[in-house]
């Protein structure tokens, strides 16, 4: 079987959840279905490179202006994608503009509906921009949809009105880079200026992920805890909310931002940290609460979305809307004698999220579709 597989979404060159879950899907897809042939296929003027793990699969790229290329898709639904690819069936890891004839099935990842339920946490630009990828549309030609979540499948039911048959949830996976807590303290605190003793958040800074409510949590206790507060990841977008905390905070000097982090780096900088925090409002899956608990590091997370059923077994949960309740949360860990996650528990979230068994339902949807 010929499967053509979407991968616009990895035109940009970031990191976020989307483009890891693009990538190591397409990796293990190949290695558990290798009697299959996968196309990747995307549409782009400029330059493009793709991730390293992907060099060895099949790409057929398109040169067209994709301001026009996309504004003859959204308007007249042409040109079809599969008369320009070859392929027995589509995947969609994440959604895009996808005209295709009724005659060939496709199957589309939804990873959260977050511009549905939450548009107030989108630029005016991104807004447009979800409107113009016409998700609904997609999403009701398909012919199966993959939810990533329990929630998010119940968001699909309750929001486009999927029926519950046409939605498989199939977890992503968590693919480690073992490393131990001294090795990882020493290599992020020299490379990044980090202090020896923080609490981390690690993501986009952006205003669905509540980074303001951490920096209050932890200004009202820095003072009884001997931790700094370390906030790792690239500036997103409607920051004004974190700058504005962190202009009123009283121990300023106390909270590192780091920008951007190196994708190898980002597991030291788990294991380094002491807790790991993330009151997000909204979550599809979540990958870094999931990546901190397998790096060994407690974590502290949102009782809302799908973080209660991704990692609610393994982490404490709180309420994102009480930043109180988030610090003296913060504070009865940071007392605790020992608080990392052993062993047996990191081995039991790593064989729960796999990506090899992933692979394998995805494949599983899209043979049914043919």
């Amino acid at each position: 079987m010929r499967i053509a597989i979407d991968a616009r979404a990895l035109m940009e060159g970031r990191l976020s959840g989307v483009e890891e879950y693009t990538t190591r899907i397409i990796v293990a897809m190949a290695q558990v279905a290798p009697q299959h042939e996968y196309v990747l296929f995307y549409n782009a003027a400029s330059p493009v490179t793709l991730p390293a793990a992907l060099s060895r699969q099949v790409v057929e790229k398109f040169t067209y202006p994709n301001i026009f290329f996309n504004a003859l898709q959204a308007t007249v639904r042409w040109p079809k994608w599969d008369y320009l690819v070859s392929a027995d069936c589509f995947f969609v890891p994440s959604f895009r503009l996808l005209p295709l004839t009724s005659r060939t099935p496709v199957v589309t990842t939804v990873h959260d509906l977050s511009f549905e339920l939450f548009p107030e946490f989108f630029s005016a630009k991104r807004r447009l921009w979800h409107r113009l990828m016409q998700p609904q549309t997609l999403m009701r030609n398909s012919d199966h949809l993959i939810a990533v979540s329990e929630a998010t499948a119940r968001d699909l039911q309750e929001v486009y009105s999927v029926p519950a048959a046409d939605i498989s949830v199939i977890y992503s996976g968590i693919a480690m880079l073992p490393v131990t807590k001294r090795n990882a303290a020493a290599h992020v605190q020299k490379k990044y200026n980090l202090p020896h003793r923080f609490i981390l958040y690690f993501g986009t800074l952006e205003p669905r992920k509540n980074i303001s409510s951490i920096i209050n949590a932890f200004s009202a206790i820095a003072h009884r805890v001997p931790h700094d507060l370390v906030i790792a990841g690239a500036r997103g977008w409607m920051t004004s909310a974190i700058d504005d905390a962190l202009r009123e905070c009283s121990v300023r000097e106390r909270i590192h931002l780091t920008g951007f982090v190196d994708e190898v780096d980002k597991w030291s900088m788990y294991a380094a940290a002491d807790i790991f925090v993330y009151p997000s409002f909204y979550e599809g899956f979540g990958f870094p609460p999931l990546e901190a608990l397998v790096s060994g590091t407690p974590v502290v997370t949102s009782h809302n979305s799908s973080l209660p059923e991704v990692v609610g077994e393994w982490a404490t949960l709180v309420d994102p809307y009480q930043p109180a309740e988030l610090a003296a949360v913060l504070e009865q860990l940071l007392s605790a004698p020992s608080i990392r996650i052993t062993p047996t528990e990191q081995n039991k979230i790593l064989a729960t999220y796999s990506w090899q068994q992933a692979a394998q339902q995805t494949v599983a949807c899209l043979e049914a579709t043919v």
